[in-house]
């Protein structure tokens, strides 16, 4: 069902009222004579695109092998949806149509469009590469063997992975039992982030190429290599562990998947050998030797596969993706009689003007593209565009605070003379993590509003998981250090030791009278000075009794320290503001002086016992003491969750959703502005911590709060989304230029275009260089 309408009430069309005139006949019952009855909205079908002669000639593509070159703007999704819907009315079944992309977001976005194109009809599968493999790979488990879903490992998951088996190595080398041996000079680096980054990239080289840890060490073996040798063995037991575990990663499913499909072998998803008449694959410049093999198998042989594609797009490099994928697909995908593959061209460029079109063919015209078609290449490259005008324009300052005081005034006279919006501008930058921040803080004090991309922090980092993690750590530490239940005789044996040693105090203060009382009286004229002294003594052993109970300063109730306690109580979970600390902090000090204590300890102290002992605060005015109270009880029952044997996602469950936070960030979402944009980044970051909670109760088991936290807190880079933030409407975008491919603006600012270091054409050493891993021999 479908509604037209934008506001909150449902529309209800006149004739699908039942009244008098339409009431049923007595003795039927069952129906409300006032009753309402949904009326489907038939969809509507839009109508076709205008399709200029290149694309046309893409969409009547009837069988074999064909790569389309679509610049920026050429139409490539429109070609792509249209192809698919020329297909399916000519009577080919949409489940024999497969269209794979790189992107969740791309993936989304395909499927809307061609839904919209198809109407009411059925539409093909349209996913990313690692959905697809992983229903591949899912579908051919053992149902009784394996009853658990699939579980992947996310990107600082397996960070994380790695740095913990890297670091292992040095404790069994030391005990003789490391299965694998790194070099004398490599053993330094085996606990850097750094190095397990070159290992990871390794690891997902050899599977990309199909490498198995054998076919890794015999190849170390041909060149010499035992930084590789060395990595095939850490190979083999970084699978052992993953399979131990039942999780993948995601170099690992696709080489499964490309197993699988080479194997060819049914499955109950796959009741043939993948029925699949046509093969649509967007963006397969990014595609990885791993993703060609797997393509291979599904539409090799001359069967009907069409790819989009554009070499000089191909950014992704640092991510595996391979420019030689797109440049070698001619001679990878031939016809049935040994042809190379057909290649087309989208030759009109919508988005970019001629003066946009101009500049670029000055820089594309050194870079050569020898592998495929001299004609097809040329004509890509001097695209005709729809539009005129286009301005590109080059400016060059002595210093970079100079360069960041023009960009801002280029957005505002911009904004103000030229009328541009500021959501219609963008500022590109290189790296976002050493360049965005100083462009933000130029960009701001210049009075350009800004949204930014990119900012995307390691789960620890985020403002809303900390205080949870904090809380979480606090309530955790006391269970994890309890000591192991008494026996019986173990008891005893302490009852009387301890009463021994009363004992033994008694009489040590007895003898200690009777020598102050020998002292006293040879006082003589000292007499009123020993008494002031004793009265100090009085004092300090009263402040210590109250005060101290046995703990030393900074301890509160043997479990929640100072720092920890304040941190929870000025956080989203306590809510309370400076004004309010002093005001409880004065209440508790004044109660201790009232109780005879002189001396009593710090007002931070004493906040945090009344913390962790929040029946303290019962007798306090609660417009001071009550959120205090609340989140002593709320802390309490957290401890509860956890020593009853609940997880950390229980207990996280626990601390969250006994405060009003939750209800204050969706009350923020919902009146919008940019209070309404932190709530909704806030949610998301909750969201993907009890997500990370529960992905890692069920891969590891019950392993305790305090091992989540540590793999938490081991976490240097960010994990995925499964959705998109929202972004403010009415500012200028900042990002990297990674991440504004496919997206378009009326002004784009190129930040720090610096000769040597944007483009950086230095080549980079590695002390593994698994770029230089090939199938066959050094790449």
């Amino acid at each position: 069902m479908s509604s037209s309408s934008t506001t909150g009430r449902t529309p209800y069309r006149p004739q699908a009222r039942q009244g008098d005139s339409a009431r049923p006949p007595k003795g039927r019952r069952g129906r409300n004579p006032g009753a309402y009855r949904l009326v489907r909205t038939p969809p509507e079908t839009p109508d076709p695109p205008l399709l200029d002669a290149a694309q046309r000639a893409v969409v009547d593509h009837e069988h074999g092998p064909l790569l389309v070159l679509a610049g920026p703007g050429t139409g490539k999704t429109t070609t792509l949806v249209e192809a698919v819907a020329a297909r399916i009315a000519g009577g080919t079944d949409p489940e024999r149509i497969l269209v794979l992309t790189f992107s969740r977001k791309a993936a989304v976005e395909l499927r809307d469009r061609m839904a919209l194109r198809l109407g009411g009809a059925r539409g093909p599968r349209a996913t990313t590469f690692h959905s697809f493999c992983y229903a591949l790979v899912r579908s051919h488990q053992d149902a009784e063997l394996f009853a658990e879903p699939l579980r992947l490992l996310s990107g600082p998951e397996q960070d994380v992975a790695v740095r913990e088996l890297l670091a292992g190595q040095i404790g069994l080398e030391a005990d003789g039992l490391a299965r694998n041996e790194w070099p004398d000079e490599l053993r330094a680096c085996l606990t850097t982030r750094g190095f397990a980054d070159e290992v990871r990239a390794v690891l997902a080289r050899s599977r990309e190429l199909g490498l198995d840890p054998s076919a890794l060490k015999r190849f170390a073996d041909r060149t010499g290599r035992r930084d590789w040798r060395a990595a095939a063995s850490f190979l083999a037991e970084y699978l052992d562990v993953l399979d131990m575990q039942g999780v993948l990663d995601y170099a690992e499913l696709v080489h499964r998947a490309v197993l699988l499909a080479e194997s060819t072998a049914p499955s109950r998803s796959f009741p043939h050998d993948f029925p699949y008449d046509a093969v649509f694959v967007d963006e397969y410049q990014d595609t990885d030797p791993s993703q060609v093999r797997l393509l291979r198998a599904l539409a090799g042989g001359g069967r009907t596969l069409v790819a989009f594609g554009d070499p000089d797009q191909s950014i992704y490099a640092f991510r595996g993706a391979d420019v030689n994928g797109i440049l070698d697909f001619p001679s990878a995908f031939p016809h049935t009689d040994g042809r190379p593959a057909d290649v087309a061209v989208l030759t009109t460029s919508r988005r970019s003007r001629e003066g946009l079109l101009a500049a670029t063919r000055l820089l594309t015209r050194r870079m050569p593209l020898t592998r495929l078609p001299a004609e097809k290449v040329r004509a890509h490259r001097e695209l005709a565009a729809t539009r005129e005008g286009g301005t590109v324009e080059a400016y060059t300052y002595p210093t970079s605070s100079a360069e960041l005081d023009n960009i801002a005034d280029v957005l505002r006279r911009a904004h103000l003379e030229d009328g541009v919006p500021w959501h219609d501008m963008a500022v590109l930058v290189r790296a976002g993590s050493r360049t965005i921040p100083a462009v933000r803080r130029a960009l701001t004090s210049a009075g350009v509003p800004l949204e930014i991309d990119g900012a995307d922090v390691p789960l620890r980092h985020e403002p809303a998981v900390a205080p949870l993690l904090t809380a979480l750590r606090a309530v955790a530490a006391p269970i994890a250090e309890r000591p192991e239940e008494e026996t019986p005789a173990e008891a005893e044996a302490e009852a009387e030791a301890e009463a021994d040693a009363e004992a033994e105090a008694e009489a040590g203060a007895e003898r200690e009278a009777v020598a102050e009382g020998e002292a006293a009286a040879g006082a003589g004229a000292g007499a009123g000075a020993g008494a002031g002294a004793g009265a100090g003594a009085d004092v300090g052993v009263e402040a210590g009794a109250v005060a101290g109970a046995g703990q030393p300063d900074g301890a509160a109730a043997g479990w929640l320290d100072t720092e920890t306690a304040l941190t929870l109580l000025a956080s989203p979970l306590g809510g309370m503001d400076a004004a309010d600390l002093r005001k409880l902090g004065r209440a508790l000090r004044d109660e201790e002086r009232a109780a005879g204590n002189r001396l009593p300890p710090p007002s931070d102290l004493l906040i945090a016992r009344a913390v962790a002992e929040p029946e303290r605060l019962v007798v306090h005015d609660p417009a001071y003491a009550r959120r205090a109270q609340e989140l002593g009880a709320l802390l309490a029952r957290a401890r509860a969750v956890l020593d009853g044997g609940g997880t950390a996602e229980d207990a996280l469950w626990e601390l969250w959703n006994g405060t009003y936070w939750p209800q204050r960030l969706e009350n923020a979402v919902l009146r919008g502005g940019a209070a309404g944009r932190n709530a909704d980044r806030d949610l998301d970051a909750v969201c993907a911590l009890f997500d990370t909670a529960a992905r890692a109760e069920e891969r590891t088991g019950g392993r305790g709060a305090l091992n989540f936290i540590e793999e938490i807190e081991a976490q240097d880079i960010a994990a995925d989304t499964l959705s998109s933030r929202e972004t403010r409407p009415d500012a200028v975008r900042l990002m990297t230029a990674h991440r504004s491919k496919g997206l378009e603006w009326g002004l784009v600012v190129v930040a720090g275009v610096q000769e040597g270091l944007w483009p950086d054409l230095r080549r980079r050493g590695s002390l593994l260089e698994a770029d230089r891993i090939g199938r066959d021999g050094l790449a």
